[in-house]
């Protein structure tokens, strides 16, 4: 049970409203609020949820404007790209032969136009359809060595300049 928040009756109309002036620390604290009938608030603490923090994305990814020349190459199968990040990439694929980890190999290839990144491990965290109805692919790297992981950095800051620029 939470400790108490700032709870104080209201009078409205002769019934009684329970009126909660729930301070930010106890959202913080990770506090629900649920409704037991029409007048009375109980607090429940919401378990650490570890599956979620996992999730959260620690970058942002950059739109790839040509996909033509922006492409993942793994197992003889060639993906364009639809955004990228150092973290992992986004890829568009055909709804007639998704993906799953084991059709990403550690000798995955990123090419962006003339720079070329190879022997990156991934694993797929997500298949599922975009806002126009093409399926997605999202896929995570595992494991960057240093230098690759330095030179897609570099790769991703041309890119970062090339959207501003044209912005």
């Amino acid at each position: 049970m939470a400790p108490a928040a700032n709870i104080r009756p209201v009078h409205d109309n002769d019934r009684l409203i329970t009126q909660l002036m729930a301070e930010e620390t106890d959202v913080q604290r990770g506090y629900a609020m649920k409704l037991i009938q029409d007048d009375t608030l109980e607090f429940e603490e919401i378990p650490n949820d570890s599956e979620s923090i996992e999730v959260s994305r620690k970058s942002y990814r950059i739109p790839v404007k040509d996909r033509e020349t922006s492409l993942l190459i793994t197992n003889d199968s060639t993906y364009p790209l639809i955004d990228i990040s150092n973290e992992g990439v986004c890829i568009a694929i055909d709804a007639t032969a998704p993906l799953s980890s084991a059709d990403i190999t550690p000798d995955c290839k990123i090419v962006l136009g003339e720079f070329h990144f190879d022997g990156l491990v991934g694993e797929v965290v997500h298949s599922s359809l975009n806002e126009e109805g093409n399926w997605i692919c999202g896929i995570q790297w595992q494991h960057i060595d240093e230098t690759t992981r330095s030179a897609l950095d570099q790769a991703l800051l041309h890119l970062r300049k090339e959207i501003f620029e044209d912005a």
